[in-house]
C-alpha cells in the first residue's frame, strides 16, 4: 500500500526528521497510525466499561481509589 502525507502535514513531518526525533518519514507515519490505534483501543475498551456499568457490574469507590493509589506508589517507586 502506498499513500501521501496530506500537504499541511508535510511541514510538520519534515520537521520531525530533521529534529531527529524520527528517521525517516514512514516512521512518522507509523507513529501517527500506533497511537490512532492505542486511541481506538482505549475507546473500546472504555465503551466495555461504560457497558458494565450499566450491567450493574462496578467497582466500589473506595476499592478503585485503593488500587490506584497503590499503584501509583508502585511507579513512583520504579516497579512495573
Amino acid at each position: 500500500m502506498s499513500t501521501g502525507i496530506p500537504q499541511d502535514m508535510v511541514p510538520f513531518v519534515q520537521r520531525m526528521v530533521a529534529g531527529r526525533r524520527f528517521l525517516s518519514e514512514q516512521d512518522v507515519v507509523a507513529e501517527g497510525l500506533r497511537l490512532l490505534q492505542a486511541r481506538e483501543t482505549l475507546r473500546d475498551e472504555v465503551a466495555k466499561g461504560f457497558a458494565s456499568l450499566d450491567a450493574g457490574e462496578g467497582v466500589p469507590a473506595d476499592q478503585v481509589y485503593t488500587r490506584a493509589e497503590k499503584r501509583i506508589a508502585e511507579i513512583e517507586r520504579g516497579e512495573r
